[in-house]
């Protein structure tokens, strides 16, 4: 093709592109945003829809749907799914990124030359036939209750706040559990942030064997400079310091390292410090990427042995055996945002910490490492947030004004909960896609006025 013409060809290629673009600019987004939209937009889009349809079991319309709420520039992406080969490709005015599924390991986004993940494997095996939370039996529903429970649900939606799953456990024991229609107890739900608590927990675990130790600094060779004072338990209450901002924009921080690079942990190695150690709490889920960092390195010797130990000796013995966790490009499994599980499974996790640490006779973490995941963290600006545990009254605005004082959550995007209510002896789990703020603290206290 001679030279003017490829350059005429490039330029009809680029236009749906450039109009966008232009149209985006006028609307006053800053050329930052404007250079990143397209990529973060259809990573978005691709990486989501393949996990929504090939994980979780939606239809493409319902995954469209979820996907959008997040910004009114996804309701403009075109979605095309190789049902075959389990690959999404989103694409935006020319602009177009895939998304592909592996077997045990889920969805995530092709880079050119990354193949680390391909060389994983979750180990499969057949769910334990036994009561829960050792296995899915569950013969303890009380009948009042689940008409409650229910009922809230229905309420909930009707209300708009799109909750999809209620759970309720009491005294060791699954009372009453309700689902949206199309969706059941077998089904997979996204806990997004709620990850966060169990790569707390993963921290704990590793403590526990002698592996670590949470006031370790020194922890990764690329910090040669001020990051090295960085300890594991500043990672574990955000209080690290690094440039790091959990803002979604395109040309933020969070998107670039969830959906613009193959490795978060090499994005996050990169980032300098904005602010001392220790003094300043920022929400990051860069800081618990940097942990599942540190718990693979501690675990194996590389990334497939250490998922495979992990699975074995975490999440087994846990009873969590219908569940997925995904990695990035690089092999590392996201802690910060991409664990499916079953409500029941969720639950698990909260009656893990409601027993101090053990659970189906095997101990995961210490009673010593759960107290000190509920103290509040030392900052100078937020103090209820623990080792990746969210406090209700450590500060002089409780989170839940009408609960205890103890009750602590793990928490998600679109309002995912599993909320721990130690006094009463009760799991509460919420998994839903609320594109507002959930009714939680209403809805707790009548729960627990139940018992």
């Amino acid at each position: 093709m001679k030279r003017p013409l490829r350059w005429l060809f490039s330029i009809i290629i680029a236009l749906p592109l450039l109009l966008v673009t232009a149209a985006w600019a006028v609307l006053g987004y800053s050329p930052v945003y404007l250079y990143n939209a397209p990529s973060v937009a259809t990573g978005i889009g691709a990486k989501l829809a393949c996990s929504m349809r090939y994980v979780m079991a939606q239809n493409p319309q319902q995954a469209a749907a979820d996907i959008k709420i997040y910004s009114p520039i996804l309701a403009l992406l075109d979605y095309h799914y190789d049902d075959e080969q389990r690959r999404v490709r989103a694409s935006l005015a020319g602009y177009e990124r895939t998304a592909s599924w592996q077997e045990g390991i889920g969805c995530y986004l092709d880079y050119a030359g990354f193949t680390e993940r391909q060389r994983l494997h979750w180990p499969q095996a057949e769910a334990v036939v036994a009561d829960w939370p050792q296995g899915y039996q569950v013969n303890t529903i009380k009948p009042e209750l689940q008409s409650k429970l229910a009922a809230m649900l229905a309420e909930d939606n009707a209300l708009g706040h799109d909750t999809r799953a209620l759970l309720v456990v009491h005294k060791g024991q699954v009372v009453a559990e309700a689902y949206a229609p199309g969706y059941t107890e077998r089904s997979l739900f996204l806990g997004w942030s709620m990850a966060k608590s169990i790569t707390g927990l993963m921290i704990g675990q590793l403590q526990m064997q002698g592996k670590l130790e949470v006031t370790e600094t020194g922890l990764f060779p690329q910090w040669q400079d001020g990051r090295s004072s960085i300890s594991i338990e500043q990672l574990l209450h955000m209080t690290d310091g690094l440039a790091y901002d959990e803002i979604y924009d395109p040309g933020a921080t969070a998107p670039a390292m969830l959906f613009q690079h193959p490795s978060a942990a090499a994005y996050m190695l990169s980032l300098p410090l904005r602010d001392e150690p220790g003094r300043h709490y920022r929400y990051s889920s860069g800081s618990t990427v940097l942990l599942n960092q540190l718990v693979q390195q501690r675990t194996a010797a590389n990334n497939a042995a250490a998922v495979e130990h992990l699975a074995e000796h975490f999440f087994r013995p846990l009873g969590m055996q219908r569940m997925v966790y995904e990695t990035d490009a690089a092999g590392l499994l996201m802690g910060s945002s991409y664990l499916y599980a079953t409500a029941r499974d969720w639950a698990k996790v909260g009656q893990l910490m409601l027993n101090g640490g053990e659970i189906n006779g095997t101990r995961i973490v210490t009673e010593g490492w759960i107290q000190r995941a509920l103290q509040p963290n030392g900052s100078d600006n937020k103090r209820d947030f623990g080792y990746q545990w969210w406090l209700n009254k450590a500060t002089d605005k409780p989170r839940w004004p009408d609960l205890p004082g103890n009750v602590f959550a793990a928490q998600g995007n679109r309002e995912q909960r599993v909320l721990v209510m130690p006094d009463q002896n009760i799991v509460i789990v919420r998994l839903g896609w609320s594109p507002d703020k959930y009714r939680d603290n209403k809805n707790f206290v009548e729960i627990a006025s139940w018992f």
